[in-house]
């Protein structure tokens, strides 16, 4: 399924959401800074009105970094003090399940950073409070509004590739303790999810299923080199398609600060070749038949991402390369048009599954038939 991203549908004569961030951490801060973007761009669109945290010097930095109407020590005392339309959760993996019932509870909607839950069951549990509240939620699977896969995902259809005949899939970081994406608590089992699987290759499990359908089969192996108990900074995926392509992914969280965070995908089709070094923006390499390898430079990759989209003159062409504005825009567009999200809480459920399907292959030291896993 193609995702459309309407982001031209934003009438001036609603009134704005009201928004609401719990966590100010580096997540929290990056959607802060591209929603204070969308907010300068179309302030009839959207109001920063209240962040949340219970570092007073983190909500207070975010304040004035984005101009924040107020800001209270937790998502209770926000969701008490302020009128909020919806609250995007961004604190560490534990908080999720919490924080979600109660926005749910109270009657807001909900914008929830990926991985969804700590466990399979309390993702589902989340779920179904949304469900039964009414309210409508997005799941932060960014890597959907990435100008590069979706382009590399329309080279993919042309007919003279061919179905795909194997894929090579790399994720490198450095350990997110420290480094560029600096997040202590990602060593804490007790506040996280795991390691470098599901609290950063759950995007390229998605995205793989994103690209390519359902996984039937896979294999894993994990490895703790670190020392961090519980959390792994090695995991090796082979997965077997329902179609019958085989996909091989690593993931990898190692001790280099310096190090870019990085994925290379590769897919080979029987006449065909694509493949890319990067997942925001850059170029992608491209071979069709007895041709030579052709490199499509980003401002060809901008130019193409327009066309897929629909409309190439909008005000956030400029923003093709930072996914998290298009990924906030398009829930913001969705709630103004009073439709549901895309992706909503389902797609991070059934990334959750895939994840507890690797760990128990990894685990277990077997295969796991993935169609029926946990359904």
């Amino acid at each position: 399924m193609f995702i459309c991203v309407h982001l031209w549908f934003l009438s001036p004569t609603m009134t704005p959401l009201r928004i609401g961030l719990a966590g100010a951490g580096m997540i929290g801060s990056t959607h802060s800074a591209v929603l204070q973007t969308i907010a300068q761009a179309l302030p009839e669109a959207l109001e920063l009105t209240a962040v949340a945290d219970p570092d007073a010097a983190a909500r207070a930095r975010l304040q004035m970094l984005s101009g924040w109407r107020h800001t209270y020590a937790d998502h209770a005392a926000l969701l008490a003090g302020a009128a909020v339309d919806a609250v995007f959760v961004c604190t560490p993996t534990v908080f999720h399940a919490e924080i979600v019932r109660d926005v749910a509870a109270a009657g807001r909607h909900l914008f929830v950073e990926k991985p969804l839950a700590m466990s399979l069951a309390e993702a589902r549990a989340m779920q179904a409070a949304v469900a039964r509240a009414g309210v409508r939620a997005q799941i932060g699977l960014v890597l959907r509004f990435s100008a590069i896969y979706r382009v590399m995902r329309a080279l993919l259809a042309e007919p003279e590739m061919g179905a795909p005949l194997a894929v090579v899939f790399r994720d490198d970081q450095c350990f997110p303790i420290r480094g560029l994406h600096a997040t202590g608590w990602r060593a804490d089992r007790r506040l996280t999810a795991g390691g470098t699987l599901i609290e950063h290759g759950v995007h390229d499990l998605d995205l793989l299923t994103w690209l390519f359908g359902p996984m039937a089969r896979l294999r894993a192996w994990q490895q703790h080199h670190a020392g961090h108990a519980g959390v792994e900074d090695y995991v090796a995926v082979e997965c077997v398609f329902a179609g019958g392509l085989r996909a091989q992914l690593v993931s990898i969280w190692h001790d280099m600060a310096q190090r870019a965070s990085n994925r290379r995908l590769e897919i080979f089709c029987p006449r065909g070749f694509v493949a890319s070094a990067a997942d925001m923006s850059g170029s992608i390499m491209v071979q069709r038949g007895d041709g030579g390898e052709v490199r499509l430079a980003w401002n060809e990759v901008q130019a193409r991402f327009a066309a897929l989209l629909g409309r190439g003159d909008h005000r956030f062409r400029d923003w093709y390369g930072v996914p998290y504005l298009l990924q906030d825009l398009s829930f913001i567009e969705a709630l103004r048009a009073g439709r549901d999200p895309d992706p909503g809480l389902a797609a991070g459920v059934e990334a959750q599954r895939l994840a507890a399907a690797v760990y128990a292959a990894a685990e277990g030291d077997r295969e796991i038939d993935v169609s029926s896993f946990e359904r």
